[in-house]
């Protein structure tokens, strides 16, 4: 779409769509316009004019392969957003002089590497708080590149191919941490310093072991290993994240769960174990204040409800030979323990589930 066309635009309109244009291969944006959203067209080349004011550019379908060089002529975007379309590498340095940007969405690419190549200090490092690169073909990354970026709250790299994760992420301020739906099989986060991390989620990945030195992240929140291939489980792995009150350990392979020990994350709330190999089930002796126990679609066949923690506060065993649920301490009073054949047909089911993308938790959307 020829320059000469959008430049003759009424002064108050700043805001541009193009929706489903399979002939648009080229677009020339003036510098007016202050918001810019394409999509689902065969998009190659985008010019934009020097001191363009936009400050929003989504551009979703198309067929870009890199970011276009005339970005730089927009300093003062916020938001970038850039997905289903056939990117293949990213130079984080492109976008190192922009005065505001804080969102940069780059998931649904053909993205196989990232990196920094800038030597200087750029502006990008004092604003950027968000970094998706969901769904395209990393198989490794160099964490030591998200350093520099002194204000990101939220770095996803969900569904890639990544077996290996290099270097040591070090940083203030991040909040949420996404590797979901690669091929990690095993993760040292010995050297990692993320003091402002709440929420980390490694789910459908082939862990075989719960991440080393992953007891020293404290400040964690929720914790997210679902769709692994753990085996067995002791709560004293993660007994010293004090601030856990979530942890998720649903669809894996566990047919061992120890979670009888004085050292016990103090302040865990919900623990969900669903759709997991295990045949019996000790909650005795459980030290946190109030606990929500989820263990249904397991095969316990043997559990004693009168020799159960006080602070087991909710117990669901739905889908296990023998089910004892209860929701709350006056309904653990009066509630008996049933069993069922039909459990074993309802658990399966189950497992199937296991094996598709409805577990995954996108953190962001």
């Amino acid at each position: 779409m020829d320059y000469s066309i959008l430049e003759k635009l009424p002064s108050f309109i700043d805001i541009l769509v193009i929706f489903n244009s399979k002939k648009l291969q080229w677009l020339d944006i003036p510098s007016a316009l202050s918001m810019v959203k394409i999509q689902i067209s065969s998009l190659r080349r985008i010019d934009i004019a020097a001191n363009s004011s936009i400050s929003f550019l989504t551009i979703l379908g198309s067929n870009l392969t890199s970011v276009p060089i005339t970005l730089q002529n927009a300093t003062k975007l916020k938001g970038i957003t850039i997905t289903y379309s056939k990117l293949s590498e990213i130079d984080l340095a492109t976008f190192c002089d922009y005065l505001s940007l804080t969102e940069l969405n780059l998931e649904r690419n053909m993205i196989r590497y990232v990196v920094n190549t800038s030597t200087k200090k750029c502006r990008v490092y004092y604003t950027l708080t968000k970094l998706v690169l969901d769904r395209n073909m990393l198989t490794t990354v160099n964490m030591e590149l998200f350093n520099v970026f002194s204000t990101l709250r939220g770095l996803v790299v969900q569904s890639n191919n990544i077996t290996s994760l290099s270097g040591q992420l070090y940083h203030d301020t991040l909040e949420t941490l996404s590797f979901d739906g690669n091929k990690l099989k095993h993760l040292d986060l010995s050297g990692w310093y993320v003091p402002s991390l709440n929420t980390l989620s490694i789910a459908a990945n082939e862990l075989s072991t719960v991440p080393e030195c992953i007891h020293s992240w404290t400040g964690v929140t929720s914790l997210f290993l679902s769709q692994n291939k753990l085996t067995n489980f002791s709560i004293e792995s993660v007994a010293c994240m004090n601030n856990l009150t979530w942890l998720e350990l649903q669809c894996n392979q566990l047919t061992e769960i120890t979670l009888n020990s004085a050292r016990f994350p103090a302040k865990l709330e919900l623990i969900d174990i669903r759709t997991n190999n295990l045949t019996s089930l000790d909650i005795s002796f459980i030290p946190a204040q109030a606990l929500d126990v989820n263990v249904e679609y397991n095969l316990i066949s043997r559990f004693d409800v009168n020799n159960t923690s006080q602070n087991v506060t909710s117990l669901r065993m739905l889908g296990n030979p023998v089910d004892c649920s209860w929701s709350s301490l006056l309904d653990r009073s009066y509630s008996g323990c049933n069993r069922s054949d039909a459990s074993i047909r309802l658990r399966d089911h189950h497992v199937k589930l296991c094996n598709t993308d409805h577990l995954r938790k996108n953190l962001f959307y």
